[in-house]
């Protein structure tokens, strides 16, 4: 099992390493009156990390209410 996830460790990281080296093209992006130049393979992790902060937020948001809800109830 260790080996199995060592593998599959090993293709994602070729595969992301890929995508790193086929979109080093620098692009420009705009928002509002900002603008700013950068690889596209750096834009795109940002973006997914922004993905990342902004779902696990979003998730820890639904956590609280459902409990804030359950402890109301049992009131």
């Amino acid at each position: 099992m260790d080996k199995l996830l060592l593998a599959v460790k090993l293709i994602i990281t070729a595969l992301v390493l890929i995508l790193f080296v086929q979109n080093i093209a620098v692009v420009e992006v705009r928002f509002l009156t900002w603008s700013l130049s950068l690889p596209l393979a750096l834009l795109l992790v940002a973006i997914y990390l922004l993905g990342m902060i902004s779902g696990k937020s979003l998730m820890g948001l639904i956590r609280r209410l459902r409990q804030g809800g359950a402890e109301s109830s049992r009131r």
